[in-house]
């Protein structure tokens, strides 16, 4: 699998010791420019509908476990014509899935022995999963402060769970101290073929929706795999001459812990790190910096985007809107429905939204409505 560092320009193959490139940047696949629609898998409603087109090693999966091909519905929220995108109907009930599933697959293809992660809740039941599936030895290391619904449906699957006291970079330092002797690094933060998965998100949505791109898409933001995923693969489509331009990409935080939102507010071309204000309730999105601060700057910029920044009590409104239209996310999907409003009232012309819905309601901790 070749790998580009677009920090430093660096091109390689990828290894399973060299988790991240020399200069310290998140590995990303080299892909193939375009998208040869003759390449499809049309007979498979999956992510591997698009095997050929991942740049990955392997174009099926060692293991089947249904990911892929969420159901995109129409509804209406704030008067507007909006598409939903129920990305947590997911075998672990999460986006997260759609990105683990071909990192685990790439991994066993170059012989992975044994997985460690860290994550609050949602990536590490993803790896959890497919480390039992596969039957690799796997660690999730935890903050302690996860939701507890997230840490009982990671022990569930029988992995080895660590809890691990203080902020959410503490959780990701013990994760990575626990790397070598065979283990491998399994980040969702920085493995390429992750990237690669969520970049399918972008051609479901093509096809679901006659063969075009929405106007604007809305996402959480922590790492931004989801959010560079639909970047990267509308820019094959339109590089292919399929769509007539990337949708504007809109990432959406929590004002207590807003490190894009703040570089974005100031102009800069990184995120640096921040001091959190406070814990969020959109526990997923809890990242005090991103490691791919530099791309999903650019993403917002060269779509032509927007970063939002939620308050506290919006979010749990908005989970509250989106639960009395029939849908039940957890407090961190709910930030795209919060965004929405500001969009709304902000934007002019606002139509053609997609909204995608990350996280089932039954992960997060539950919190009183007022």
């Amino acid at each position: 699998m070749r790998v580009i560092c677009h920090d430093c320009g660096k091109l390689t193959d990828f290894s399973l010791d060299a988790w991240r490139c020399s200069c310290g940047g998140a590995w990303e696949p080299v892909f193939q420019p375009g998208f040869d629609v003759n390449k499809l898998k049309t007979e498979d409603r999956s992510i591997w509908r698009y095997g050929e087109l991942l740049g990955l090693d392997v174009k099926t999966p060692y293991q089947h476990m249904g990911v892929g091909w969420t159901p995109l519905v129409p509804s209406t929220l704030y008067g507007k014509q909006v598409h939903l995108k129920l990305e947590y109907l997911m075998p672990t009930g999460s986006f997260k899935d759609r990105g683990v599933n071909p990192m685990v697959n790439q991994l066993v293809h170059m012989g992975v022995k044994s997985m460690v992660e860290d994550s609050s809740g949602n990536a590490g039941a993803s790896l959890a999963a497919h480390g039992a599936r596969f039957g690799i030895p796997t660690q999730i290391f935890v903050p302690d402060y996860a939701s507890p619904f997230k840490q009982h449906q990671i022990a569930l699957y029988g992995v080895e769970m660590i809890k691990i006291a203080g902020t959410r970079k503490d959780t990701e330092d013990a994760a990575q101290g626990a790397v070598g002797s065979g283990r491998t690094y399994a980040s969702h933060a920085y493995q390429p073929a992750y990237l690669a998965g969520q970049m399918t998100a972008a051609f479901e949505v093509w096809e679901q929706l006659d063969r075009k791109a929405p106007e604007w898409i809305l996402c959480p933001v922590a790492q931004g795999g989801q959010f560079l995923g639909f970047w990267f693969g509308f820019s094959r489509l339109l590089a292919a001459g399929l769509i007539e331009r990337i949708p504007r990409l809109v990432a959406v935080q929590s004002e207590k812990v807003a490190p894009l939102y703040q570089a974005w507010k100031a102009g800069l071309d990184d995120v640096p790190g921040i001091i959190p204000t406070g814990q969020t309730v959109a526990e997923g999105v809890s990242i005090a910096k991103p490691v791919r601060g530099k791309r999903l700057l650019q993403a917002v910029r060269e779509s032509d985007g927007l970063v939002i920044a939620v308050k506290e009590e919006d979010i749990i409104l908005g989970q509250q809107e989106l639960a009395h239209s029939g849908y039940y996310v957890e407090p961190t999907s709910a930030l795209v429905i919060a965004a929405l409003k500001i969009l709304v009232e902000e934007e002019n012309q606002v139509s053609n939204v997609l909204l995608t819905l990350t996280g089932n309601g039954l992960k997060g901790s539950p919190k009183k409505h007022g």
